[in-house]
């Protein structure tokens, strides 16, 4: 019975669907199935732009629009997170297959679904290693200033279909300087074509939200384009859409090939899963559910695996795609299956008529969805709060402009993982002092009125003491030994805090016993876990510690040095009669709780202990 239980519980983990299935509502219904209506809606012609950007033909978008929805549906556990292409993913897979040269555009779109199928690959095989929570590690800042720098990025490549110039090549500011050189060959149709539909595009949004105004804004273009001489004046149209759903093929590429297109899909599936996670966990925070990054992870590998063996390329969770679908009422992950089910109806009955849809259109929709791509928000937080993860942020941000948005991927992780060790290695302490009046103990700079004792300084490690931080924090102890003034006689460390002492950090407590020692000061120890403090006594540390300095509580460790070492100090330092007072307060308390001659007893010894105070 409870191994059927097992395998059920595990059964619903690994396949969502059958959970919410299960509990499906029938009010749920109306809601997703309008979400879904809505999301193919946006998902038609945000997909054809993105293939665009991918260097790949608009049908390209579509298939990928299609199988990766559905799989992620039956794997998902984010119910708003929109799967398909993306225009970060999308300019990413561009930048490393131009890079490769393929001989025609057939070979291009085999290595585009080749790439699709190793980043699931690479996704399933975090899965298995459990790598989810590796996404924690990636630092906000990071993700502003990248997504920032791949609207920027983004934005460039689309400039030349916005004003009918042809070429420009390469990384950003090559982009820019080559659509500033030829500005004066800009076909003024395409540039009003252009710039029509982004004033469309903003304008509805501000006064109907929920309308699929791309999809409007698409259509009257394809009508108009059939219906007057505009493909006569320059403009490009996207052209012949193959109709029909997508074949199940596995791409043809050579090993080589296979290879060489690795790194990028490493970098889409680093870019892939952060975009992802960090909407999905958003949105369930929002919502108020939870999500499981390894599930995620799983998800993301079959809806890619679905993608390429169906002639499409890498996808990725869409952030306005997500808040579209959130927006509209999303209930479940089936608001996704049903934006794919009408983008293969559009691939059915539709390709003949969106052939003809033209290119400055397309680059309009791109363009105003990268607004909410760029993070100016978030970046003026940074600057006006955290201004050191603010030029963190620059640096990614420049690091795609300069470098790419592949290479910017790269750049984006790396400074992450350098935050990390920095943070790790510049551990905090604080200073404690005694709360007049009571036997505690609390940071000294939120409570300045707190007695700090002469010649005494008690420290507490903020963060737990392992190698990445050993030595920056011995070096902090001695720093602040070798400057206190009155001179330090001994130091207590509070070490509640580390659960987890490692080899490195229980050496190092060893070479500060040593080094404090030779300044003629005294180590004490405090408050160890019980973990560590077994470390310590398997490694031979207490006995060079001293087994007399290590207290089980900080007063311990304060009363030993007031006992051994300060028995100068003036009376109004001393602890004992704060003791004394607590005992008193016990002992009157207790009383209060019992009757009779145990009563008296309790009453007689807290006036004795009160003559005493007295």
């Amino acid at each position: 019975m409870f191994g059927d239980l097992t395998i059920k519980n595990r059964l619903i983990r690994r396949l969502p669907i059958l959970d919410w299935l299960h509990n499906y509502s029938a009010e749920w219904l109306r809601a997703d199935l309008l979400a879904g209506i809505t999301l193919a809606a946006f998902t038609v012609p945000e997909a054809m732009a993105y293939a665009g950007l991918a260097g790949l033909p608009p049908h390209a978008g579509l298939y990928a629009s299609i199988a990766a929805p559905l799989l992620y549906m039956i794997l998902g556990s984010s119910r708003q997170l929109a799967v398909g292409p993306t225009s970060a993913v999308s300019v990413l897979v561009a930048s490393g297959l131009y890079a490769l040269g393929a001989e025609s555009l057939e070979e291009y779109a085999a290595m585009a679904a080749m790439t699709a199928i190793l980043m699931g690959g690479i996704a399933l095989f975090a899965t298995i290693l459990k790598l989810g929570f590796l996404v924690n590690f990636i630092s906000e800042s990071v993700l502003i200033g990248f997504s920032s720098g791949a609207a920027l990025y983004i934005a460039s490549t689309q400039m030349g279909k916005l004003f009918g110039i042809h070429g420009g090549q390469g990384e950003f500011f090559e982009r820019m300087i080559h659509i500033v050189d030829h500005v004066g060959e800009a076909n003024p149709w395409a540039v009003v074509t252009g710039v029509t539909g982004i004033l469309v595009l903003v304008a509805g949004e501000h006064l109907a939200r929920r309308l699929p105004w791309a999809l409007m804004l698409v259509l009257g273009s394809i009508v108009l384009m059939n219906f007057s001489d505009l493909a006569s004046r320059g403009i490009r149209v996207v052209g012949e859409i193959p109709g029909g759903l997508p074949s199940f093929c596995i791409p043809m590429v050579t090993p080589s090939q296979m290879r060489s297109l690795l790194p990028t899909a490493f970098a889409a599936f680093v870019l892939a899963y952060i975009e992802g996670m960090s909407m999905a966990r958003s949105y369930a925070s929002k919502n108020r559910y939870r999500i499981d990054a390894n599930q995620e992870l799983l998800a993301l590998g079959c809806a890619c695996l679905g993608a390429g063996l169906t002639q499409g390329y890498p996808v990725a969770g869409s952030f306005s795609r997500t808040a579209l679908n959130d927006a509209n009422g999303s209930k479940t992950p089936l608001s996704g299956g049903i934006a794919a089910v009408f983008v293969g109806f559009v691939l059915i009955f539709l390709a003949d008529f969106f052939a003809k849809m033209p290119e400055p259109v397309l680059a309009s929709v791109v363009m105003v969805a990268l607004r909410g791509l760029f993070k100016l928000e978030g970046l003026r937080c940074l600057y006006r709060l955290r201004r050191r993860e603010f030029w963190t942020a620059m640096a990614a941000l420049f690091g795609v402009l300069f470098l790419g948005i592949l290479a910017g991927v790269l750049v984006g992780v790396l400074l992450s993982l350098l935050l990390v060790i920095w943070r790790a290695s510049r551990a905090r302490m604080s200073i404690l002092g005694r709360v007049p009046g009571r036997l505690q103990f609390s940071d000294t700079r939120d409570n300045p009125e707190n007695v700090t004792i002469p010649g005494l300084c008690i420290i507490r490690f903020d963060e737990g003491v392992f190698y990445a931080n050993a030595q920056s924090l011995r070096e902090q102890v001695v720093n602040l030994v070798s400057k206190s003034s009155p001179p330090v006689r001994s130091v207590v460390l509070d070490l509640e805090m580390t659960s987890d002492l490692d080899i490195p950090g229980s050496e190092m407590l060893a070479e500060l016993q040593e080094e404090l020692h030779n300044m003629g000061v005294r180590l004490r120890l405090s408050r160890l876990q019980p973990s560590a403090r077994e470390l310590l006594d398997e490694s031979g540390i207490t006995e060079r510690i001293g087994p007399q300095n290590i207290h089980s509580r900080t007063i311990g460790a304060v009363s030993s040095y007031l006992n051994e070492e300060a028995t100068h100090l003036q009376e109004e330092y001393d602890i004992l009669p704060d003791l004394v007072r607590r005992v008193e307060a016990m002992v009157r308390g207790r009383a209060d709780h019992i009757d009779g001659e145990d009563q008296d007893r309790l009453r007689a010894i807290g006036h004795k202990i009160k003559e005493i105070l007295e």
